[in-house]
């Protein structure tokens, strides 16, 4: 699984990214401020 990784001076944030799906990050001044993920299923 990936992950994306945000720093500021104050926090480390890690976000682990879904193998199919949408991951929205809404950042302000370095501060993850709202994280939606929306994970789907790969069709075989």
């Amino acid at each position: 699984m990936d992950k994306v990784y945000i720093e500021n001076d104050e926090k480390k944030t890690t976000i682990m990214l879904p193998n199919y799906g949408n991951v929205t990050l809404i950042v302000q001044d370095g501060k993850v401020i709202r994280l939606e993920t929306s994970i789907t299923q790969k069709l075989k």
